[in-house]
């Protein structure tokens, strides 16, 4: 139609360019009267035209329905791809519509199953119950179904799946029957209780592991994600009160002077995505401290981003403590003289047992240092060791050269006299052992009187008190052990009777 309008107002205007000596009104009106001319009879054929166009022409389908017809046949093969089982039932529960996942779940044809109930498939000891709920759906009786039951299969096997069905509504809202799923779960069950054994091997391996497992976030609370069971002995927490920090976090256990140490080694080994081993201290639920050895990763993404931090923690007090011990000695023995356990531990064999086969007896005194306790809660630990020390180093210039000296922890101190002439005795005629009794009493009792002297630190001045125990070589001794039991045995008598008194084992 445009075109024809275009091609009328053309020929107005060379109309108006013809008799353009005629006024401009006038030409307007010859140019309408064109126009009109022109278009009048191509109007007229215009609308004759379509009509008979559409009268050949075959009619076209409107686009939606297009899609409706289109999308309903291609429903049942989509369908049919699903491997969850998809169900329409009639309102008297016969089914009226199954996908493939049918077959493949009950080994049953689509064509055998159609007409017939739900329940007929269903074990006969569920079937009934299954039934009245299906049909109560179909009514409208019941707003859905939901449950697991035992279907048999065309081989007679019984397999369980989860059944859930709702109202079918018409597009008027009546109900015309039920629709639902049919979902197998046996394989799946099979599959949960496979993974409860393996967690539960995993969770009886963890628990006898001496130590706690845990994966954390890399913040500086180690906010806990998981803790074994091991968490309690470790810390004395339940692992739920070190979970997300509930009761109280991993990082307020470790001592306030090593948690710098700690997250400084754990980021620094964690940017390189390096293993970690560190050693470090924590408070337990009951205040007491701990040394702990710890080791763990971190865990990465695909995309290199740190995800959690996992690990183990294990207590190493006793070991620690056995190290620390050690260095103590060893600067203990250094600061004053004396010889060490180990060296003074294989020293009493050999010496006792040369004087049971030469005839040259040996004395072994055990000495006790008094009131060290009540010396450490007066005045504390470093105080008790400054004494300790200084009456240590009387040992030396108190003995003599024929006797060495140990200490043997626990504020306890023991003396091996195998020279007797060098410490002042001498041998009686017969050389026998308690025919020096009163000559090594004497012995101890200057000892005990040496040692006892008073001690002045930081310009205080302590008393010291000494009980000495005393032990003999003979023959009733089997070995090294049995004589010093012996001689700690009469120093524990000596303590008794009280400060300064020497006792020797019972005959």
């Amino acid at each position: 139609m445009a075109l024809y309008m275009l091609s009328a107002w053309m020929l107005a205007w060379c109309f108006i360019w013809l008799v353009g000596s005629w006024h401009a009104g006038q030409g307007f009106a010859l140019a309408a009267l064109a126009v009109f001319a022109v278009t009048t009879p191509l109007l007229f054929l215009r609308r004759r035209r379509p009509a008979t166009a559409v009268a050949d022409a075959p009619p076209c389908p409107a686009p939606d329905a297009v899609c409706a017809v289109r999308t309903e046949a291609a429903l049942p093969g989509v369908l049919d791809q699903l491997h969850l089982v998809l169900f329409r039932a009639e309102a008297d529960g016969r089914l009226a519509y199954v996908n493939r996942a049918w077959e493949a779940m009950s080994g049953r044809a689509v064509a055998d199953t159609l007409g017939r109930s739900l329940a007929a498939f269903v074990h006969p000891s569920e079937a009934a119950s299954i039934e009245r709920g299906l049909l109560a759906v179909a009514r409208g009786e019941q707003d859905a179904l939901g449950c697991e039951l035992r279907l048999v299969d065309a081989g007679g096997k019984p397999l369980r799946a989860l059944l859930r069905a709702q109202p079918c509504l018409a597009p008027g809202g009546a109900i015309t029957g039920l629709v639902g799923t049919l979902e197998e779960v046996s394989r799946r069950r099979g599959a949960d209780n496979r993974n409860g054994n393996a967690r539960h091997q995993v969770n009886t391996l963890l628990a006898n592991v001496p130590g706690m497992v845990y994966r954390c976030r890399n913040d500086p609370s180690w906010t806990m994600e998981f803790v074994s069971d091991g968490c309690l002995e470790l810390t004395g927490y339940e692992p739920w009160e070190l979970l997300e920090s509930r009761r109280i976090s991993y990082g307020d256990l470790i001592h306030p002077e090593d948690r710098e140490f700690v997250w400084t080694q754990v980021q620094a080994h964690v940017a390189r995505r390096e293993a970690y081993q560190i050693a470090y201290r924590i408070e337990d639920a009951a205040g007491r401290e701990r040394w702990v050895w710890e080791q763990g990763r971190g865990v990465f993404s695909a995309h290199g981003e740190l995800l959690a931090i996992e690990g183990f923690v294990t207590d190493v007090s006793e070991r620690r403590g056995a190290e620390e011990r050690a260095r103590r000695r060893i600067w203990f023995e250094a600061r004053t003289g004396m010889t060490g356990r180990p060296i003074f531990e294989a020293l009493l064999p050999w010496t006792l047992q040369f004087a049971q086969l030469s005839g040259h007896p040996c004395a072994l005194l055990c000495v006790h240092l008094l009131g060290v306790e009540a010396l450490t809660e007066r005045h504390g630990h470093e105080r008790a060791e400054q004494v300790l020390t200084a009456v240590a180093r009387r040992f030396t210039p108190a003995t003599g050269a024929g006797a060495v000296s140990c200490y043997l922890g626990n504020h306890q101190f023991a003396v091996l006299v195998a020279d007797f002439r060098s410490v002042g005795i001498a041998r009686a005629a017969g050389g026998e052992a308690r025919e020096l009794i009163p000559a090594v009493s004497r012995y101890a009792a200057r000892l005990a009187e040496a040692l006892a002297a008073p001690v002045r630190v930081d310009g205080a001045r302590h008393a010291v008190e000494i009980a000495v125990g005393i032990a003999m070589s003979d023959a009733r001794y089997a070995g090294a052990d049995a004589m010093l039991a012996a001689a700690e045995q009469a120093a524990l008598q000596a303590r008794a009777i009280g400060p300064g008194t020497c006792e020797f084992a019972d005959e």
